[in-house]
């Protein structure tokens, strides 16, 4: 009767030479990574000198990482044909941005003549004069001002052309803010807001965009965020690889020097 033949017994694999396959495969994985998180925290830590805190960008295929989408917004002043609205980054006269931006605008007017009307935008702490066509003729400040700060902006009832103000009390111009005196403040026809046009909202679309700073882009990728949950848990995953590979390096160097002094 033939006698068969053991198979022959697979060696035990050495712990070390496990651990370094581990190595092996754990690094490359990490090693992409490391060198993000690397480069992205040094861009972090320059953002305030190189203005990135600053800098903002609107690329569509990073807001929708985001999930923001353009949205114009619903309401805005109107004086007489022309629209006075505002976005998160313009301040916009008929869909044209004005130079410099108004913090939450107060009103919209249009007074002057028939001969050379002017709009009137109110902000808090100052009166800006525009042509028809939005570009700027003049800033109006206290002490021309007759008050300090603005609450709202409108003209004087069977007075075409006359402007008016308010904070607690209210004042009345009839040559173009050069000089007020007061009125009450029921004679006057405040501005309002009201519901813009569907069309007036679809002129405003291209200045609608949302944006973000480039250092608020740059923290979400550091932290796998910008990627949603799953790409936070990939950071988190390469955070714990790299735990894992300082342990483990530790316990070979530890292991090969014990195995150096017992062969001395």
């Amino acid at each position: 009767m033939a006698v068969r033949p053991h198979a022959a017994a697979r060696p035990k694999r050495n712990l070390n030479v496990l651990l370094r396959e581990w190595h092996k495969r754990a690094g490359l994985f990490a090693f992409v990574f490391m060198i993000w998180l690397g480069f992205s925290g040094f861009l972090i830590n320059q953002s305030a000198s190189w203005g990135y805190d600053t800098r903002r960008v609107d690329w569509g295929w990073v807001m929708s990482l985001y999930g923001l989408h353009p949205e114009p917004p619903q309401s805005g002043f109107q004086a007489g044909s022309h629209w006075l609205a505002a976005t998160t980054d313009y301040t916009l006269v008929d869909a044209q941005p004005l130079g410099t931006p108004i913090r939450e605008p107060r009103g919209f007017v249009l007074a002057g003549s028939a001969e050379k009307p002017l709009l009137f935008v109110a902000a808090a702490e100052s009166l800006l004069l525009l042509t028809p066509q939005g570009e700027r003729i003049d800033e109006l400040t206290p002490p021309i001002l007759p008050v300090s700060n603005i609450r709202r902006i409108g003209m004087v009832k069977g007075h075409p052309g006359s402007i008016a103000v308010q904070d607690l009390d209210a004042f009345q111009s009839m040559d173009e803010g050069n000089t007020w005196t007061p009125v009450a403040s029921t004679a006057v026809e405040w501005s309002e807001q009201k519901a813009l046009p569907d069309a007036e909202r679809s002129r405003l679309l291209p200045f609608s965009r949302p944006s973000v700073s480039i250092e608020h882009i740059l923290v979400d990728a550091h932290s796998g965020r910008l990627f949603g949950n799953w790409g936070a848990w990939v950071i988190n995953c390469v955070g714990i690889a790299a735990m894992l590979l300082s342990i483990s390096g530790i316990w070979m160097v530890y292991r090969t020097s014990s195995a150096r002094r017992r062969r001395q």
